[in-house]
């Protein structure tokens, strides 16, 4: 026993201790709820020989500790008071000046909204009808063209609440004309989502701090107006944005008073855009789900009438935050790759994770992969490169041909001469490829090197 003795004291000196603070509402107040994940050593009765060869692995519990906010000690004698608006400098246990060190920081209750803290069981927490309940409650407030859309959004909401545990997120992109829904569909992520603030009346350099201070989750309306290549504060905020789908994304800036430093903020998480065309930037829109919205009425018109649900919902996901474990990976057999298991991978995750039939989206993606590349296949890009294609597989040709003209492909796409001009901008500025003009017309250069790379490239990603 003098061994297990000392194995345990040993063990006692690596154990470790994590502690989170997250802000909450407690008898209406806000609070520190302290989330305490602590190693303990496991009670082991086998003999000696088995605890020596396979050492039991180490417990963690989960301990939960409300505290005040704004409390400072005195360092003459040690006392506590709480101050929210500032530093205290009178100490009424001392009745003199003093010093104070802070020990609890104060809450801003208004940057997003405060989760009600209740104990809930971890045997008691029922994600799968959560879900049900979450998804005709929205069905309530929004109308979405579409059916699956009302799941997506459900899980894409739900997933902010395990942040942390995700390599990629999408955004989402609401937009269409005005009274189609679009910034209801914002306020009601703010109401449900976790640490979700509303960014549109608020500077660019603000939504920087909530993202790398806080970890927040951002929602910006009127998007068309915010990002756009045209201005200067567009093209920072689309270089803000554009990366921080990825965990461990940051975004760099110049410091504007030293010229030495940069400023560096963390970026990664969930956002969710509002406008009538949802911005005019391609890379967004390939990080993001796009709802389109239609005009519609939903039965609930004020959603503060259902604040009492709201507050339950945020309650129950606050406990599935911090009470349950990780959301499974992908399995195998999903069929995911590229920007789509980037974008759909947490969803589905999370739909695994509390028990949710997923296979519906599995179909709505492979259905929009099919519209998407029926729309590929209307552009002239596409066009012009299958005629590209088509000729270098020809099984008549004895060599490799070394260039196509001008003329043949627009003969082979049936183009009067009007549109023949457009070759040359469609290989310069869109396929960015390599030319040349010779006496008898343009040729496109079949056998450079650069040009060989990049209709490799080009026809896995218009898949020829």
């Amino acid at each position: 026993m003098v061994i297990i003795e000392e194995i345990k004291k040993e063990n006692t000196l690596k154990l470790q201790k994590k502690t989170i603070k997250e802000p909450i509402l407690n008898d209406n107040d806000p609070k520190w709820l302290y989330v305490i994940f602590k190693e303990s050593i496991p009670e082991d009765d086998r003999k000696i020989k088995q605890a020596l060869e396979k050492p039991l692995p180490l417990e963690t519990k989960t301990i939960f500790e409300i505290k005040n906010p704004g409390i400072w000690q005195c360092k003459r004698c040690g006392a506590t008071i709480q101050s929210i608006k500032e530093k205290p400098h009178y100490c009424s246990e001392c009745k003199r000046e003093s010093n104070f060190e802070q020990n609890t920081e104060t809450i801003d209750p208004d940057l997003w909204k405060l989760p009600i803290w209740k104990d809930i069981p971890v045997e008691d927490l029922d994600m799968h009808n959560t879900f049900i309940d979450m998804l005709q409650t929205i069905k309530q407030c929004l109308i979405f063209p579409e059916e699956i859309q009302y799941k997506l959004y459900t899980l894409w909401i739900i997933s902010t609440w395990k942040t942390g545990n995700w390599e990629t997120i999408p955004f989402l992109i609401f937009r269409g004309l005005i009274e189609t829904g679009k910034t209801r569909a914002l306020d009601l992520i703010s109401e449900l989502g976790y640490r979700t603030i509303q960014a549109s009346g608020i500077s660019i350099k603000a939504v920087f701090r909530f993202g790398d201070i806080y970890g927040a989750n951002i929602l910006i309306d009127e998007i068309d107006n915010k990002i756009d290549h045209r201005t200067e504060s567009g093209r920072e905020m689309i270089d803000y944005l554009k990366p921080s789908y990825r965990t461990g994304s940051y975004y760099y800036a110049a410091d504007r008073e030293n010229p030495k430093k940069i400023q560096k903020y963390k970026n990664f998480g969930f956002k969710a855009f509002a406008g009538e065309k949802g911005g005019y930037d391609q890379a967004i829109f390939s990080r993001s789900i796009d709802f389109q919205m239609e005009q519609d009425y939903p039965s609930v018109m004020e959603l503060k009438t259902l604040e009492w649900i709201f507050n339950n919902f945020r309650t129950i996901l606050l406990n599935y935050r911090y009470k349950t474990n990780n959301p499974p990976e992908l399995p195998e057999d999903i069929f995911l790759k590229g920007r789509n298991r980037e974008i759909y991978s947490c969803i589905i995750r999370t739909a695994m994770h509390i028990g949710i039939e997923y296979q519906d989206i599995i179909n709505f993606i492979q259905e929009t992969e099919t519209e998407k590349q029926q729309e590929i296949e209307n552009t002239n890009e596409y066009q012009v490169l299958k005629v590209i294609h088509d000729y270098e597989c020809q099984p008549t040709l004895d060599d490799a041909a070394e260039t196509i003209s001008y003329s043949d492909i627009a003969e082979q796409l049936g183009w009067d001469p009007d549109k023949r001009q457009k070759l040359g901008y469609i290989f310069k500025k869109k396929l960015i490829l390599k030319t040349k003009r010779r006496n008898n017309g343009s040729v496109l250069l079949l056998t450079d090197p650069k040009n060989i790379r990049k209709l490799k490239s080009l026809y896995r990603r218009f898949k020829l």
